[in-house]
């Protein structure tokens, strides 16, 4: 964890631990303004320091991409998966809910940049531009709980999202192998950047 984002954290008393992390980036702007783009925050609960770690390590590499505009969160970091629905994470309106306490080190990051990625997602990516990552797909449902969870468009858009921030050890859980290439495209209409993944030039 580097230290500005350290300086961030505190522990009740309870041994509670919450940490509220700036998410500011460091790149020039797209258009010079008079006014200065706000600060959100991250709050983080019932985390230990892998998992601040694992969180910082998502930041950051939002940070590094230049994917500005996260909005505010919540992160709750869990014992078991039953918050989590069975699975690895959740978000829901500004807040995050992390199970993976017991997963490797590569796959706690991931998640973090996973479900991070819906809520950067939902506050700058347009409805045009996601109609037509649904319509490159071949989707029709976008967040339909009856379909298979790797078919739903809200979670492909948060799997490439999350394959252009991560470190290339993981790949993203899609219906298919797909070629980095294409995933590359597919990171930079929903971003408007370039992937830093190595993966995007292995």
């Amino acid at each position: 964890m580097d230290t500005a984002t350290r300086t961030w954290i505190r522990r009740t008393a309870l041994g509670l631990c919450v940490a509220t992390l700036p998410f500011a980036a460091h790149y020039p702007a797209a258009a010079p303004s008079s006014d200065p783009a706000p600060v959100p925050s991250i709050v983080i609960f019932g985390a230990d320091a892998e998992d601040e770690a694992a969180i910082d390590s998502a930041l950051h590499r939002y940070r590094v991409a230049g994917l500005e505009n996260m909005p505010p969160l919540e992160v709750h970091v869990h014992a078991s998966h039953r918050p989590c629905n069975g699975g690895l994470g959740l978000h829901h309106a500004g807040r995050i809910d992390l199970c993976t306490k017991d997963s490797s080190e590569p796959y706690a990051r991931k998640f973090a940049l996973h479900e991070m990625a819906h809520a950067w997602a939902g506050a700058n990516v347009s409805q045009e531009i996601l109609e037509r990552f649904m319509e490159v797909r071949g989707l029709e449902g976008w967040n339909d709980q009856s379909s298979p969870w790797k078919e739903r468009g809200i979670e492909q858009v948060a799997e490439v999202i999350t394959w252009g921030l991560g470190e290339g050890e993981i790949q993203p859980l899609l219906p298919e192998p797909t070629e980095a290439a294409e995933l590359q495209w597919l990171y930079e209409m929903l971003t408007g950047r370039a992937p830093i993944t190595p993966a995007a030039t292995a």
